[in-house]
């Protein structure tokens, strides 16, 4: 076969092509470039079905022996429909037998590879914590509602629900808030520069979000007309002190009345977010919390406010994970290498005490305060691992018992706090990742990714998104749904949603032209915002019109489902004149008169 396919080359290279020559009663084809690549990817294909053929006796093999995860969606399973994958002809016309492909049998592989490569997947690691994670659900969520919207609404009326008048179950209320999902988009801001961070502040009031443009924008619902009280309109714009390439991470207090970012700078950038804070924007004042510099570049990836605003939490490209007192403008606690690679995220447990970080190590690890003691070193109580890659994100679901993380591996994971990984995985886990040779900045991903870690405690693995280009942030849905979703950027400029309850990807939001970095679903309503490397701040919510297959545009209507339709412009119309000529009588005896 290669020595056939290597000769074709060698012969359009050192021979003139003539079609009317002939050698040896042979005539010379002049071969076209597509036809070359066409066999090319032929031959290809057939070599990937011989060693997907292999791999799945050789895994079909491991599964007869011994199973120890299962998978929840038949899809998982990579041995699936392997002769119906690849639909491939074998042509006896060579000696070889070349695979041959039609045209509509190339596309219809390729988009099969696409498909495969992007579907939805939920792989089951532990069974019985996933069916403990789903019962939780259903307990804060019903599945579906048990009645139309009209009898809902006329039950809540009468105080038809038990032991409960006029109050309808948290169960039943986050199945009817489920039931209309954002499936629409409408643009808030529009800028020439990247941007990164979006979060809801005040209970959803305000919206905040940063760019590379060195601006850090909120924006509130308008309140002046009532049918448009639910755009966006511009509150204030704030100027950064430092911003040496980007506005990396931005975090605001729980009671909104301070503000801090970080960036490419050994400090974290503090602020009051006061009331003459707002009046002038020219007199916003910062206050540079300071790292000493071990490394003359260095990051901050990650902020967070503890939950009383008295502390900051960060990570850092150093290595560190740093906490800053607020009042004292000083750093209290600076844990000496809590990962093995860049601190990429951090957050807060359902208080302070418990701390979360992912770092490019591949770890997550789990810190609690009380078990510190001054003068030890500080060591977490806990670590995950099984990523192939680095971590960039970690959220806690609320009830100090999951865990989720997002790694560049294109795998969400979510953690059970009560199981921990032991000391092997852990390393596997390090050297896995330490053996990765691509750059998630432009590269794709590499194939393999999918291969899980012998050892991984994790409860499921989602798969269906792509993490490249940037730190992309994955969440859990607040707890109006039920918590029953967990909903991330994509590098394909779009949100992915995941749904606990039916083992799919529910939703994808599609609509930015660039990299979804951040995205935060609004705690009161039915409301998701994005910010995007196209430069676009947008808001989903729903619409019932694309239920029904109407016009979605974002530009063809307002908030209020009133269509926004170019006004005509009438030609003023020439007016016709019917104004009548005064009649002359004939008086028809006037000839004997003159006479």
């Amino acid at each position: 076969m290669g020595a056939w396919f290597s000769s074709i080359f060698s012969f359009n290279a050192y021979y003139p092509l003539n079609k009317q020559r002939a050698i040896q009663n042979c005539p010379i084809v002049a071969w076209h470039q597509r036809d070359l690549l066409s066999a090319a990817a032929e031959i290809a294909a057939l070599d990937r079905m011989v060693a997907r053929i292999a791999a799945t006796e050789k895994r079909t093999a491991n599964m007869a022996s011994s199973s120890q995860a299962s998978s929840t969606n038949l899809y998982d399973s990579d041995s699936e429909g392997e002769n119906q994958l690849y639909p491939v002809v074998i042509s006896s016309d060579s000696d070889s037998d070349c695979p041959t492909l039609s045209r509509h049998e190339e596309e219809a592989m390729y988009k099969r590879e696409r498909d495969a490569a992007f579907r939805g997947r939920f792989t089951v690691g532990d069974p019985d914590g996933y069916e403990s994670l789903k019962q939780n659900i259903l307990s804060h969520c019903s599945q579906t509602p048990t009645c139309s919207v009209p009898d809902f609404l006329g039950k809540r009326e009468i105080g038809h629900w038990k032991r409960r008048a006029r109050s309808t179950p948290k169960a039943e209320q986050a199945a009817y808030v489920n039931k209309f999902f954002p499936n629409c988009r409408k643009i808030v801001n529009k800028t020439v520069s990247k941007t990164f961070c979006c979060q809801y502040v005040r209970d959803g009031d305000q919206l905040v979000c940063a760019s590379q443009d060195e601006m850090i924008r909120f924006f509130r619902k308008n309140q002046g007309r009532s049918d448009r009280c639910d755009r966006y309109v511009m509150d204030r714009e704030i100027m950064v002190k430092v911003c040496s390439w980007s506005i990396l991470d931005v975090a605001i207090a729980r009671d909104a009345s301070a503000l801090a970012y970080g960036t490419w700078k050994d400090a974290v950038f503090y602020g009051r977010l006061t009331d003459q804070a707002y009046d002038e924007s020219n007199s916003f004042e910062w206050s540079q919390l300071d790292i000493p510099d071990i490394e003359h570049n260095m990051a901050v990836f990650s902020v967070r406010f503890s939950h009383d605003s008295s502390e900051v939490l960060c990570g850092s490209s150093d290595y560190r994970i740093h906490i800053f007192d607020i009042a004292t403008e000083k750093r209290v606690v600076s844990i000496e290498q809590a990962h093995g690679d860049d601190v990429n995220s951090v957050c807060y447990g359902d208080n302070d005490h418990l701390i979360y970080s992912g770092g490019d190590d591949g770890i997550v690890k789990v810190w609690d305060r009380r078990a510190w003691r001054e003068g030890d070193t500080l060591q977490p109580v806990g670590e995950f691992g099984g990523h192939r890659d680095g971590v960039t994100f970690v959220d806690a679901r609320g009830d100090d018992r999951y865990l989720l993380s997002n790694s560049k591996d294109q795998t969400i994971k979510v953690w059970d706090l009560r199981k921990f990984s032991d000391r092997n995985t852990i390393k596997d886990t390090v050297d896995c990742v330490k053996g990765q040779k691509w750059d998630y900045r432009w590269m794709p991903a590499p194939p393999g990714m999918c291969k899980p870690i012998e050892g991984d405690t994790s409860v499921v693995t989602l798969r269906g998104h792509s993490v490249l280009h940037t730190l992309i942030r994955a969440k859990w849905s607040p707890e109006r749904t039920g918590r029953r979703y967990v909903y991330t950027g994509c590098a394909r400029g779009e949100v992915v949603v995941y749904d606990f309850l039916k083992d799919e990807v529910c939703q994808r939001l599609k609509g930015h032209m660039a990299v979804v970095r951040d995205c935060d679903w609004h705690p009161e309503e039915n409301e998701i915002a994005t910010s995007s490397w196209d430069g676009n701040t947008a808001v989903w919510r729903f619409d019932e019109r694309k239920c029904y297959g109407g016009n979605d545009d974002e530009m063809s209507c307002d908030e209020s489902y009133k269509p926004i339709l170019p006004k005509k412009k009438f030609k003023p119309r020439r007016k016709m004149c019917y104004r009548t000529l005064p009649t002359r009588t004939m008086n028809w005896d006037s000839d004997s008169e003159m006479d």
